[in-house]
This record gives structure tokens, C-alpha cells and sequence, in this order.
């Protein structure tokens, strides 16, 4: 399905029935990244799965892609889709939308599944590397992201099938996108100062061999949101959903019911 939304063409998934569930994926991939968890809830939920702006099938526009634009996009998504309120699962870049959409449309918001992700802002070392990455797009392709990004993406135990699948994803995406992304990540604010207002249920999932969000991260954001549950998947690296679905899975439908999303 696609949808012109804030100037753009934005390609989305709407399945099942039942409360609404606005799944946004990590960096550099594209909606299609949740398809294990779209089997697992659309049985149960209204599960809605966008590519963000300059993934997948959406339109990749020049320039800076901000969490905000983000943000906008699928709030505006949202809302064309007679969606008032939504549980928001955001993993990795993700949840950083997840926390610009909480900043930013704060009503639209009943619940929020935080995977893999942090609130801090980047460091200049941070930045700097993000920069780098979006010239090496740039000057050398999607592929050459792929090959940098794909080891600290899983658990060194993750099967030669799912790096294949990682690879397709990547590689699909435009150049524009990905350089985007990477400079708008690399300007998002500090969500940290967010955390104790968190008023919403709130699921924090980790990969317990998460490298780039490590899990010591994710207790430190859980203690700061009232209320919280933590879950650490073992065997899992980065990119748990993927890893692991089934713990995924299994996290988010034992949570969903708790925290009134049923």
C-alpha cells in the first residue's frame, strides 16, 4: 500500500484486526524487517509496518531526514489510516522515532515497545563515525554499508541465511536514504530527560549480545520510565526481532495484554 503523506510517497503495510500496532524499523532496512512479527500479531492486532522516509519502498527526498520528519510522517500515516491512537514498536532507529512520536504527538501514543535502542543523544565520536558512513554510501554504495554494518548488526552465532537477508534489505535501499538517515540520526536530541514522563506501559527488549545498544544501556532506560518491564533475549545481538522471534514474539504478547493493549 503507499500513501502520499508531508510531500512524500510513503509504502506501508496494514494488516489484521483489533487495536492498532505501528511497528518502525531499525537502520538500514525497511519494514519488512518485522515480517516474523506481523505473522504473530495480525491475528490478534491492526498491525501497520511503514518503510520510514528513504527506506524500502518510500520515496528517498535529498537532503537530511530528522527524527522529527520521521515522526511527522508516520503520525501523518496514521492519522490517513483513521488511527487515533497506536502501541509503538520501535527497535534501533526505530526507537528513536519512537521518541521523537512521543515528544511530538504525545496522544497518539498507548503504549511503547523500546528494542534495542537508547535515549542518549550521540557522542562526537558518535557523529563523526555517522558521517563517515554516509559518505562511504555516497562514494561506494549501499553494498559497502552492508559489509561495515551487517557484523555488529547480529550475534556472531547468526545463521548465513539472515546476513543473506540483511544484505537484500540493505541493498535495496536508495543512497539518498541511507546518508539521510545517518545525518539525521546523528543530530537527534537527547531523550534521556524524556524518560520519567513516560506515562504510557512501556516494554524495553534487548539482545543480551547486543553490541551497538548493549543491554547495560537498556536496565539504565528502563529504571528511568515508571513502570517499566525489561526483557533481555538471550543468543540475540542488535537486531533481536530477527534473531530471535520467537522470545520477541513472545515478549510482546505477554506484555501487550498487561499494559492494556488487547
Amino acid at each position: 500500500m503507499e500513501a502520499n503523506l508531508n510531500g512524500i510517497r510513503v509504502r506501508y503495510e496494514d494488516v489484521g484486526e483489533g487495536p492498532a500496532m505501528l511497528l518502525l524499523h531499525a537502520f538500514p532496512l525497511a519494514g519488512s524487517m518485522w515480517r516474523r512479527q506481523i505473522e504473530a500479531l495480525r491475528g490478534h492486532y491492526r498491525v501497520i509496518t511503514p518503510d520510514l522516509r528513504g527506506f524500502g519502498g518510500s520515496d528517498a527526498p535529498p537532503g537530511l531526514y530528522s527524527m522529527d520528519d520521521m515522526a511527522d510522517d508516520v503520525a501523518t500515516l496514521l492519522q490517513h489510516l483513521g488511527v487515533q491512537r497506536a502501541a509503538v514498536v520501535g527497535l534501533s532507529m526505530g526507537g528513536y522515532v519512537a521518541f521523537a512520536l512521543w515528544r511530538r504527538h504525545t496522544d497518539m501514543v498507548a503504549a511503547l515497545a523500546l528494542a534495542d535502542t537508547r535515549a542518549g543523544a550521540d557522542s562526537e565520536e558518535g557523529r563523526a563515525t555517522r558521517e563517515t558512513n554516509a559518505r562511504l554510501a555516497e562514494e561506494q554504495g549501499a553494498a559497502a554499508i552492508a559489509a561495515r554494518m551487517i557484523p555488529n548488526l547480529v550475534a556472531p552465532t547468526a545463521s548465513q541465511a539472515l546476513r543473506d537477508e540483511l544484505q537484500a534489505l540493505i541493498v535495496a535501499n536508495a543512497l539518498l536514504g541511507i546518508a539521510g538517515a545517518l545525518r539525521g540520526m546523528a543530530i537527534r536530541p537527547d531523550s534521556t530527560p524524556d524518560l520519567p514522563g513516560i506515562r504510557v506501559p512501556t516494554l524495553v527488549i534487548v539482545g543480551e549480545e547486543d553490541g551497538l545498544t548493549p543491554p547495560h544501556e537498556a536496565e539504565a532506560m528502563a529504571a528511568q520510565i515508571p513502570g517499566s518491564t525489561l526483557v533481555r533475549i538471550p543468543g540475540a545481538g542488535h537486531l533481536s526481532n530477527m534473531e530471535r522471534p520467537d522470545e520477541f514474539n513472545a515478549a510482546l504478547l505477554s506484555w501487550l495484554p498487561r499494559a492494556g493493549v488487547a
